[in-house]
């Protein structure tokens, strides 16, 4: 049995109509699962480095605590990233996507769905 898709619309969540349209979270069936900065740094092929100093300048979503001593990031918001620099989206443009997807954070809810 598949679970049902999300629609984040319906728990009242504004989407940032400047947005890149490159994540509709209104019509994406999200997978809320959880990766470890290794995995993260596999899929972006980044050193440790760069990748720090993306999430600085913006350029890469930033980790979460899911513990007292553990983050993690969304796979989603990792690959909306990797995919808006495949296509070849400007820095600016990526920036906008990141602060959309930290933003949609605290709007996604589980609820009774998943």
């Amino acid at each position: 049995m598949s679970k049902p898709k999300v629609n984040v619309a319906d728990y009242g969540c504004q989407i940032n109509e400047n947005a890149p349209s490159l994540l509709n979270v209104t019509q994406a069936n999200i997978n809320f699962e959880f990766i470890k900065k290794p995995e993260v740094l596999i899929r972006t092929n980044a050193s440790k480095s760069k990748h720090h100093e993306d999430i600085i300048k913006g350029l890469m979503v930033p980790s979460f605590s899911i513990g007292d001593r553990a983050v993690a990031y969304l796979k989603h918001e990792v690959l909306a990233v990797m995919l808006a620099q495949a296509q070849g989206k400007s820095k600016d443009e990526i920036r906008s996507l990141v602060k959309t997807l930290v933003a949609q954070r605290h709007c996604l809810t589980l609820g009774e769905q998943l």
